[in-house]
């Protein structure tokens, strides 16, 4: 499977203080087959998904191109930046977010880019002020009404949270990476079947970092390259429902082999599921796989890692003005931990959003994570809870207020740290 975790985990850190991706871009425009497809999924649509013309940006078109820049202005208080256990430090952040969307409005196939820059600043704590950066590209190619080829690239450079596990809490500064993402992905529909082919090829590369007591903070163990092939084949049972029978493979390749490293953390797996992909108009949407994944390591001290696995999303709309959403997700990933090979990743998150007028959105979530390692005996569990408000003064005007509580509990005879964490945030999105 794609390791998305480790690269979200500093995405989750800077969406605390005003997010650092640019929101993911909605698709270009849709040729008109698609809402007569059996497998249009847009019939219905969530608090936070539904339009507002009244209070959205339209941007700034320009022929066939709309350009939609954006500044985020945000202020966070943390009242543990280390994520230690005892003597805790607090912290008053400020945080500059500009970014930047442009789409297409062809008829027929499309593109889209992005590029965002984030600027953390600490009161208190200068040496945990950082910049961090993205672009992206995708686009599609509609070869025939019922046939299209994606293709798409990400490059980021990142920062680690101080609350990941490895080295991230040791270090004088933040742990730094790089990461880039490679997409291409082929789809053909046959009235009531469609089936897809796809591959990406995603590279980490880390940054060594200082210890706090001296010497440096080796980091190139974790440098790599993961290719993923994908095959996915749905059946349309109605025009609201759909069965999926899905199949991914991995190949993890890692820049030091022995005897650069102890020991080579190079795997192979793959994850099989079933599921379904809905759409009852008024009632929910979602998409739900269930399977069993497994991950075959080289090394003959880490074995094969094996279990079952879940990737789902669920929307329930309790009311016109309420969404509730579900999700969950059990996949293998590699371990940041030097001697370890990788670790199974387990959550489970519930949220509402209930739209108490047209401009003002409130919303709330909890999420339970869990990390249970492969070589060594710990298992870290994550509880986060949230709660915020949104108010959109008018097309160009937002401001968004947040409280955010994290609590960790590492167990095990190789138990990491516990801790707490609360944030309380302010932002405020500037469009044209």
């Amino acid at each position: 499977m794609i390791n998305y975790k480790t690269a979200g985990r500093a995405v989750l850190f800077a969406s605390l203080i005003g997010g650092l991706i640019a929101p993911a871009m909605a698709q270009s425009a849709q040729s008109g087959h698609e809402h007569d497809s059996a497998f249009y999924r847009n019939r219905n649509d969530s608090v936070i998904d539904r339009e507002r013309p009244q209070f959205q940006s339209e941007g700034i078109q320009r022929g066939a191109w709309i350009w939609k820049p954006v500044l985020r202005l945000g202020v966070l208080s943390d009242d543990n930046i280390y994520a230690s256990a005892t003597n805790t430090q607090s912290d008053l952040i400020y945080s500059i977010n500009p970014s930047l969307e442009v789409e297409t409005t062809w008829s027929v196939h499309g593109f889209e880019a992005y590029v965002s820059g984030h600027q953390l600043e600490y009161s208190d704590f200068s040496d945990e002020s950082l910049w961090t950066s993205a672009l992206g590209a995708a686009g599609h190619i509609d070869f025939a009404p019922r046939t299209r080829f994606d293709i798409g690239a990400d490059f980021a450079n990142l920062s680690e949270p101080r609350w990941s596990s490895g080295f991230a809490s040791m270090t004088v500064d933040p742990i730094e990476f790089e990461t880039s993402s490679y997409k291409a992905k082929i789809s053909q529909e046959f009235s009531r079947t469609r089936i897809e082919f796809g591959a990406e090829l995603n590279s980490y590369d880390y940054d060594d970092g200082v210890f706090i007591l001296g010497g440096v903070a080796d980091q190139d163990f974790r440098d790599r390259d993961e290719t993923i092939f994908s095959l996915r084949g749905d059946f349309a049972l109605n025009p609201d429902r759909s069965i999926f029978v899905r199949v991914r493979s991995n190949d993890r390749q890692y820049d030091l082999q022995p005897p650069a490293v102890a020991a080579t953390r190079d795997s192979s797996g793959y994850m099989i599921d079933v599921g379904a992909d809905f759409d009852i108009d008024g009632v929910a949407r979602g998409i739900i796989g269930v399977g069993y994944n497994e991950q075959d390591y080289d090394n003959p001290a880490f074995g094969t890692l094996e279990g079952f696995g879940v990737d789902g999303v669920l929307e329930w709309y309790l009311t016109r003005l309420t969404t509730v959403t579900f999700a969950g997700s059990r996949y293998i990933e590699d371990s940041p931990i030097v001697n370890t090979g990788g670790l199974t990743a387990t959550s489970l998150s519930v949220s509402i959003d209930h739209e108490l007028r047209r401009n003002v959105i409130l919303s709330a979530s909890i999420e339970r994570q869990s990390d249970d390692y492969l070589g060594i005996d710990r298992e870290d569990e994550r509880w986060s809870t949230s709660a915020s408000a949104t108010y959109l003064m008018n097309r160009h005007v937002g401001i968004r207020g947040e409280i955010r509580r994290t609590d960790q509990e590492s167990t095990g005879l190789a138990a990491g740290r516990d801790f707490e964490i609360n944030t309380i945030g302010l932002r405020l999105i500037l469009r044209p």
